[in-house]
């Protein structure tokens, strides 16, 4: 488009949820604005105006005891966001997002840093913090995520996810190997695992395998 800015398209999403029995379960809209620039970068502004009709107390945070009372919410939430050269050996990205959370009031901050080794290579760590305001009362939760993802050919991946959420004091892990043995057709074999960060208690454990096989008729 110019010396500067690649491309520029604003762009909007609609979801709208009903009951089976009838009625308003949640609308959700979402506007963007993305610029993506010529040396790579990616900025993106937007808004997520939101409605929640909870038929019963939501208990959003369990632990703390904390619960939303049944009724219809309405509020509004706005984000920015940014991110250098994903391609560069070393990247950065960055959102901040701010607005009503119910019947109270949400800021999420995040950071993050991906590290591409080379074509085979990628790993990357991002820490989110969620400091939220409601009228049952306060809590900050950060969330840490590291990932790895090793292609050992263009048949063959490993992809693991760390997370270590502060506020539920886990840890939990994922880790799936992916062969693609034809053409849109997959085998996957997946271990998902929960821990407690004090104790180091196993909480849970799941060990999938999934294959698909793609049939042209």
């Amino acid at each position: 488009m110019t010396g500067w800015l690649r491309d520029f398209w604003p762009h909007f999403e609609f979801q709208d949820i009903s009951r089976t029995a009838g009625g308003l379960e949640s609308r959700y809209f979402d506007y963007h604005i993305p610029f993506n620039f010529q040396d790579g970068s990616f900025v993106e502004l937007g808004a997520n105006p939101t409605t929640e009709n909870l038929i019963r107390p939501f208990p959003i945070n369990r632990r703390r005891g904390i619960v939303i009372p049944a009724g219809r919410y309405e509020f509004n939430e706005w984000f920015a966001l940014w991110r250098t050269d994903s391609s560069a050996p070393l990247s950065f990205n960055g959102r901040w997002t701010v607005g009503d959370f119910y019947d109270g009031y949400k800021q999420t901050y995040q950071i993050g840093g991906a590290l591409r080794l080379n074509d085979r290579l990628n790993a990357s760590l991002n820490l989110s913090r969620n400091q939220i305001h409601l009228a049952a009362g306060d809590y900050t939760t950060d969330l840490v995520s590291g990932r790895f993802e090793y292609g050992f050919s263009t048949r063959a991946f490993l992809n693991a996810l760390l997370q270590y959420n502060t506020d539920a004091r886990e840890w939990s892990s994922n880790v799936r190997f992916n062969i693609i043995h034809r053409p849109l057709s997959d085998f996957f074999f997946v271990i998902n695992e929960r821990r407690d960060s004090k104790s180091g208690d196993l909480i849970d454990r799941a060990v999938i395998a999934k294959m698909t096989y793609m049939v042209a008729f």
